[in-house]
C-alpha cells in the first residue's frame, strides 16, 4: 500500500495524552506523552548519553527490529542537571599557519544535555607568530557548574616553498561491487536499496533495478549554509525510478536550529512531494556535527526538533524515519519509538537499538549509474504495506566502525 500524499499543508494543533516513554540511553531527560505538533512550540529539554551494552553473540545475519506506534514524544528538563557537556570533536592535533588567527571555536565541537550555550574556557597560550607546539586544555560548563576537559596540541607551522607536484594519477579509492554487497546479506527478509542526491549524476533506474535493487532514497530538499532548495535531481529520479518500478523513499537533509525554521521548511518540502506516491517513511537527516555549539542548541533542543518534524509528516500522511550514524544514536539520539535508519559503515553491526533500514557503506557500485552509492538493506517485514507479507530471518551481527555520509 502506498502512502497516502495530503495536497493540504495541515500544520494543526493536535491534541492528545500519550503515555509516558522512558529515555534508557538518555538518562537525565523524561520524554512524558504530549503534543508536539501543530502550531505550539515545544519546551525544550534534556538528555544524556550512556556507554552501550556490550555486543552479543555475532551471527551471520543482521537483525531486523520492530516498530512500535511512535508517541508524539518531548523531552523535559531533569529537576536537577547532574551531566557534563561533551565535546563532539576534539582532534589531538591542529595545525595553523605561522601569522593566522587561532580561533577554537573553528577547531572543536560540543554540546550539553540541557543548556543551548556553554561557558569555555582555555588555559595556555598559543603564540601564532612563532613556530612551535602549544599545549593547550579546554574546559566546557554548562549552567549547573558541570565541567567537562579535554586537551589539545596547536601546531605553528612555516609553509614550505617547494612546488607542489603537477599532473593526474590513477583513481585507486575502494569500492564495493553491488552484487558483492548484495552477497553479504542472503536473508530472504531483506530488500536491498541504494540512497543517491545529485552528486550521482545522471542514473539509469532500469539497468539499477536490474542489478538487484529493489528500492532507492533520494534526497528531495537540502537546507545547508542558510539555503533551501530542492534537490536538483529530484524530479527527474523520482520519475525514472517510479517508471522503473522501485520502491521509493525521500530524505531532507537538515541543518535546522528552530521549530519556527523548521516549520518554514516543512512547508516547502511537503509542496514538493505533494502529488508523488512516496512508498518508505521521510527520513530525517541530520548530521551537521562539526561546532555543532554554532546551531545553540542542546541535546534536548535537537532531538524535540527531530519529533516535531516527525509530528508535521504524520499530520500530513507520511511516517518517519530518523537517519544517523551508530555513534550518534548511542549518544544522542532518542528516536521515541519512530523507525531509524542506521548509518554504520561494516559487514555487520554491533549496532543494539532498533532500525528498520541499515545503510551498510558508501563505495557501492551499481550499473547504471557511474558515481559511488550508499548501499542499504531494510527488513522487509517491517513494511508489509509496502513489500507484503514475508519470512524473515535473523541473528545479531558485531564488528565495529562508523559512517554517516547521507547529504
Amino acid at each position: 500500500m502506498s502512502i497516502n500524499i495530503c495536497k493540504n499543508l495541515k500544520f494543526l494543533a493536535a491534541v492528545s495524552v500519550v503515555a509516558a516513554v522512558c529515555m534508557s540511553t538518555l538518562t537525565a531527560c523524561k520524554i512524558p506523552g504530549g503534543n508536539i505538533g501543530g502550531t505550539e512550540t515545544p519546551t525544550v529539554t534534556t538528555t544524556e548519553s550512556t556507554e552501550p551494552t556490550p555486543s552479543p553473540t555475532p551471527t551471520n545475519s543482521p537483525t531486523p527490529t520492530p516498530s512500535p506506534t511512535p508517541a508524539k514524544a518531548h523531552m523535559d528538563k531533569p529537576e536537577e542537571d547532574t551531566k557534563a557537556p561533551m565535546f563532539l570533536s576534539l582532534p589531538e592535533t591542529v595545525s595553523i599557519k605561522v601569522g593566522s588567527e587561532f580561533n577554537i571555536q573553528k577547531h572543536i565541537g560540543y554540546i550539553d544535555n540541557c543548556d543551548a550555550e556553554v561557558d569555555i574556557s582555555v588555559e595556555g597560550e598559543v603564540d601564532t607568530s612563532t613556530v612551535g607546539s602549544y599545549p593547550i586544555t579546554i574546559t566546557l560548563t554548562d549552567d549547573a557548574g558541570n565541567t567537562k576537559t579535554g586537551k589539545m596540541t596547536v601546531k605553528v607551522y612555516k609553509p614550505s616553498n617547494t612546488g607542489g607536484g603537477g599532473g593526474g594519477g590513477t583513481d585507486t579509492h575502494k569500492t564495493l561491487a553491488y552484487s558483492d554487497f548484495m552477497a553479504r546479506y542472503p536473508d530472504s527478509d531483506i530488500a536491498y536499496g541504494i540512497d543517491v542526491s545529485r552528486y550521482q549524476g545522471d542514473i539509469d533506474f532500469n539497468k539499477v533495478k536490474a542489478a538487484g535493487c529493489e528500492f532507492v532514497y533520494l534526497r528531495a530538499m537540502i537546507y545547508n549554509n542558510g539555503e533551501l532548495g530542492e534537490d536538483r535531481k529530484f524530479e527527474q529520479y523520482y520519475v525514472d525510478a517510479k517508471a522503473a518500478g522501485l520502491k521509493i523513499g525521500v530524505y531532507y537533509y537538515s541543518t535546522d536550529s528552530t521549530i519556527e525554521m523548521l516549520h518554514e521548511h516543512c512547508s516547502e518540502l511537503l509542496k514538493v512531494l505533494a502529488g508523488k506516491q512516496i512508498d518508505l517513511p521521510v527520513a530525517f537527516d541530520w548530521e551537521s556535527w562539526w561546532n555543532f555549539q554554532k546551531y545553540n542548541m542542546s541535546i534536548v533542543d535537537i532531538n524535540n526538533l527531530f519529533y516535531e518534524f516527525a509530528d508535521i509528516m504524520t499530520l500530513n500522511g507520511y511516517k518517519t524515519i530518523l537517519y544517523a550514524s551508530k555513534y550518534y544514536l548511542e549518544i544522542i539520539w532518542e528516536p521515541a519509538g519512530y523507525d531509524v535508519w542506521l548509518a554504520h559503515y561494516v559487514k555487520q553491526t554491533n549496532y543494539e537499538g532498533e532500525y528498520t533500514i541499515w545503510q551498510t557503506g558508501s563505495i557501492g557500485r551499481i550499473d547504471g549509474c557511474s558515481e559511488d552509492v550508499d548501499t542499504d538493506i531494510l527488513f522487509k517485514s517491517k513494511y508489509p504495506e509496502v513489500f507484503g507479507s514475508s519470512s524473515g530471518g535473523g541473528g545479531t551481527a558485531t564488528d565495529s566502525g562508523e559512517g554517516e555520509a547521507v547529504g
